[in-house]
């Protein structure tokens, strides 16, 4: 009876996570973070639920597959330390450093289907031991992936949890809450990857299936706060990036940290839309001197703060009009931080060459 539920609750575990991830890579404005957030609920579906093939007996019709959970472990790390860096308010994307981080979980998955192709004398094994889990010191090639991805996976969860803790660390961090919970959160990560190297050492599969159930269940807590708290995420990425650039500034001012800043200021803020920004008030966001800001608009975006600021509002005001044809003139120029009819016709004549009326009338061509 026991058997039957914990099997059944494996298989309900493994679905969960399944389409969590799933979900996360559907979202109509999905980014980088929701890619990472669904490679690591895919990871930890897959483990549990070979679990249940293994108990179901199911994994015995494809054997080839058999210790490919493995490879799980090769990529749950990465994908933990890139979705936390990104939570950091670190630049991350797709690209070729990113991919080459998975190359051992692709080298790993296609050792062990080869293993187990070349070599199948682990089916014996179980036809004449029945074993409510899988065995994994029956070959020395299985088993020394198995030890080595624990190492693999403790690395990546080190080097990630060491980052958040540098930042709480630093500075005034009351507001930090988001990062608290996470830095709380990863320490239980790892130690449950301890538990799972520890079991490895002593060969214990109790421990072994303990840890890798408890990773889950801190899977599903995950899944079940980022739904209770949707805006957990993105108050952990703002608060990460204040806090990255107020630690940047005790050593003085870095001109790209500065402008990283202002984009996002600019971008995910949009203060520009009040009309009564000014210079001062810009430079007092930035912690620099006005005259700092100046200088490094000028060397390095080739402008004043005047021209960027009008640049920002121009391209609100033209979004407006796309979505919102019902509004005046005035209204949008109000809403994309003009204080006046007057100056909002002549900035927008000055960088697109047409008066907001005729601009608005070409778009109903």
């Amino acid at each position: 009876m026991i058997e039957s539920i914990i099997k059944y609750s494996e298989f309900t575990c493994g679905i969960v996570l399944s389409l969590f991830a799933l979900i996360q890579i559907t979202y109509k404005n999905r980014q980088f973070i929701n890619f990472n957030i669904a490679g690591l609920y895919f990871c930890l579906s897959y483990v549990i639920l070979s679990l249940w093939t293994f108990k179901s007996g199911i994994i015995f019709y494809v054997p080839w597959l058999m210790y490919t959970d493995i490879t799980a472990a090769y990529a749950i790390g990465p994908f933990v330390y890139f979705y936390l860096r990104t939570v950091m308010g670190y630049k991350t994307k797709i690209d070729r450093m990113y991919l080459f981080h998975f190359i051992p979980a692709f080298v790993v998955f296609a050792l062990i289907v080869t293993n187990n192709i070349v070599n199948d004398s682990f089916m014996l094994y179980y036809r004449a031991n029945p074993s409510a889990y899988p065995v994994y010191n029956l070959n020395p090639v299985v088993r020394a992936i198995d030890f080595i991805s624990n190492f693999y996976m403790l690395t990546y969860l080190i080097a990630a949890t060491k980052n958040i803790r540098i930042y709480l660390r630093k500075g005034n961090h009351k507001q930090a809450d988001e990062l608290q919970t996470l830095l709380y959160y990863m320490f239980f990560i790892l130690l449950f990857s301890l538990m799972m190297i520890t079991a490895n050492i002593t060969g214990s599969s109790v421990l072994n299936i303990t840890a890798i159930y408890l990773l889950t269940l801190a899977g599903l807590w995950y899944f079940i706060f980022s739904f209770r708290n949707p805006e957990f995420t993105q108050k952990a990425i703002k608060e990460a990036k204040i806090l990255r650039y107020e630690n940047s500034m005790l050593s003085g001012v870095d001109a790209d940290i500065v402008l990283q800043r202002l984009d996002d200021l600019m971008n995910e803020e949009r203060i520009y839309i009040d009309y009564e920004l000014t210079l001062p008030r810009l430079s007092e966001y930035l912690m620099v001197t006005p005259h700092q800001m100046s200088k490094i608009l000028n060397s390095r975006r080739k402008m004043n703060f005047r021209t960027l600021v009008n640049s920002y509002r121009v391209k609100e005001s033209i979004i407006q009009m796309a979505e919102h044809p019902e509004k005046t003139i005035l209204e949008i120029a109000l809403a994309s931080g003009f204080n006046s009819k007057s100056s909002f016709n002549s900035v927008f004549l000055k960088s697109t060459g047409k008066t907001p009326s005729d601009y608005r009338e070409s778009l109903k061509e």
